[in-house]
């Protein structure tokens, strides 16, 4: 996990100009500037900004050296039924990465209940709050690990409206408080851009497709989360199938060989949320269970978690290029994976 974040703060950017239409003219959308926010679609944003961890197994504040990032995204949801004109509930999908301060490379993923109050036509208050897994590589007493804790996710954040440029574009200026029993807890402030797409009633390239599979190639390079092995070649095949905004995968996964950690290879089945984010363009986050063996421990065949965050793009003729994040997670504190890879899938109606 040593070039983990750097990694991902390339994902984040590119997720960032795509979450970025075309601007449109001021005259065009001033009305929308004077009336409350239009909710009924979803949101995504990404961020980057600098913070502390501190508390358990701490000498002390260490800063996050100004690489803490977030990806999230997520449906409008109905908790409560009727909401304020302008107010709404969210369930995001998050990815936070913690920064790298020292002996801790900390990240993970989080779903949160997002409640959204519109303050002014210009600007909204959202709070969340949800259970974080995360994956923290250490050392302790002498023995490195890749720590992974449940926990909670808790954040604030000032939305100002941007709709005079692109209708749902805003500016993203939150804080998010991570607390882990036995585990050290962090602050960090992040700004960022993100998109709330209610107003742009953009839909998924394959709502309509009921009796459709998506079968998909995959490859590119599997990082061991822990010092010494590096990057191997990795590959995988996959059938998915989409229900609207949700989907099903079962895929056939060959991780590679570090040559001294991880020759892992398995099958693993995942379910996904899928949110469209512009024309053509989409974000999902999908997570189930990984049957796989590792013959440099022990060969038996164990059952892991993948946990996986994706950016796709719909090429026409019914082909899908998309980048893939995942994470091959073993719960056992040790071979725990990164995955890397782009691939392109064909649509096939059966």
């Amino acid at each position: 996990m040593s070039n983990k974040n750097r990694k991902f703060q390339k994902f984040a950017l590119a997720c960032t100009f795509l979450c970025l239409p075309p601007f449109v003219h001021a005259a065009d959308t001033s009305a929308a500037t004077e009336a409350a926010p239009d909710r009924n679609g979803g949101y995504a944003s990404v961020a980057l900004g600098n913070g502390i961890l501190y508390g358990t197994s701490m000498d002390g504040q260490k800063p996050m050296r100004w690489r803490a990032a977030e990806i999230r995204f997520g449906p409008d949801v109905d908790f409560f039924g009727r909401m304020p004109a302008g107010d709404a509930m969210r369930l995001d999908y998050v990815y936070y990465n913690e920064g790298h301060p020292d002996n801790n490379h900390r990240d993970g993923y989080a779903v949160q209940a997002v409640y959204l109050k519109n303050l002014q036509p210009h600007f909204d208050l959202e709070l969340g709050a949800g259970p974080y897994f995360s994956m923290n590589r250490t050392t302790v007493n002498g023995s490195e690990r890749d720590d992974a804790r449940l926990g909670a996710l808790l954040s604030v954040a000032l939305l100002g409206r941007l709709d005079q440029y692109s209708p749902g574009l805003s500016i993203r200026l939150a804080y998010n408080h991570v607390l882990t029993p036995g585990a050290p807890s962090s602050d960090a402030l992040l700004l960022g851009i993100g998109k709330d797409f209610g107003a742009a009633h953009v839909s998924g390239a394959d709502a309509d497709a009921d009796h459709s599979w998506w079968l998909a190639a995959l490859g590119g390079f599997a990082q061991t989360n822990q010092s010494g092995p590096g990057k191997r070649f990795s590959y995988a095949l996959e059938a998915k199938k989409y229900y609207g905004q949700w989907a099903a995968s079962v895929s056939a996964i060959q991780e590679g060989d570090d040559g001294v950690r991880v020759n892992r290879k398995g099958v693993a089945m995942q379910g996904w949320y899928v949110q469209p984010i512009a024309e053509h363009w989409d974000i999902s986050a999908g997570a189930g269970p990984y049957l796989a063996t590792n013959k440099r421990d022990g060969g038996d065949w164990r059952v892991n978690g993948l946990i996986s965050l994706q950016v796709g793009r719909d090429l026409g003729n019914n082909l899908k290029g998309f980048a893939s994040f995942g994470r091959a997670v073993t719960f056992r504190n040790k071979n725990d994976a990164d995955l890397m890879t782009v691939g392109i899938m064909k649509r096939f109606d059966l």
